[in-house]
This record gives structure tokens, sequence and C-alpha cells, in this order.
């Protein structure tokens, strides 16, 4: 019973994932807008401390709690900036969501240096950036 058990949540793990029910390849959601959940965000090794995306899209935020900019998207990432001040907008390059589930904002602060990351509970109106954060 427990070897069926296992059986059973193996194969369900491969459908959700798209591996045995046929799904399209990766390549042609491409171009596709992203998802909540974009399928084509980096994970693993790319999404550390010192990462600095390639993709860079449209939208901005604004900053409702005064923190600095981190180098990563993680908590336990370094900082990149000075604190930011409240209200101030930030323009959005992409989005990420970390393994704990949280959704990090690539951004940078007027169109220009310091670049960084930014917890999404932190800013405002970040719902227009949906370009998903590519290495």
């Amino acid at each position: 019973m427990q070897k069926l058990k296992r059986r059973a949540l193996t194969v369900g793990a491969a459908i959700a994932l798209g591996v045995a029910s046929g799904a399209a390849p990766a390549s042609a959601s491409t171009n596709q807008a992203p998802t909540f959940t974009p399928s084509n965000a980096p994970v693993g090794t790319l999404a550390v401390c010192g990462w600095s995306p390639g993709s860079n899209g449209l939208g901005g935020a604004t900053v409702t709690t005064s923190i600095p900019l981190r180098n990563g998207p993680g908590q336990s990432c370094g900082n990149v900036s000075n604190y930011l001040n409240v209200g101030q907008r930030l323009g959005g390059w992409c989005r990420f969501q970390n393994s704990a589930g949280n959704w990090w904002y690539y951004v940078s602060v007027g169109g220009a240096a310091p670049y960084g990351w930014i917890y999404g509970g932190n800013v405002s109106g970040e719902s227009t950036i949906t370009t998903p954060c590519t290495g």
C-alpha cells in the first residue's frame, strides 16, 4: 500500500509539472504574457544573492516602507543602496518569486543606479512589473 501511495504521488507530481501531460515545451510560452507564477523564471543557483537579471521590462512601483535595495531576491541578501524614501518611485525591470514563495522585483532608482531587489510587501503598484526575471 505504501509503494502505491508513493507511486501515485510521483505520477501526480509529474502531471502537475507538465511532464507526463504532453504539455507544450517552455519555448512555446515565451511569447505569451507572463502568468502570476512565470514558468520561465530562473530557479536554483541563479536565484541567489548577487544576481543581476538580464531582462528589462516595463512598469514600476512606489516605496511604502523605507528599506534599502538588496543584491538578490531574499531577506538574507546584502544591501546595495541607502534607505529609500517612502513615496519614492522605482523603475521596474522584472519580477521573481523566490523559493519561499515571495515576490521580489528588480528595480532602478529614477531609471539609473542603484539597481537592486525589493520585496513586494514593501512597494505598491508593482503589478505593472510583469516581465519575468531571466539570467
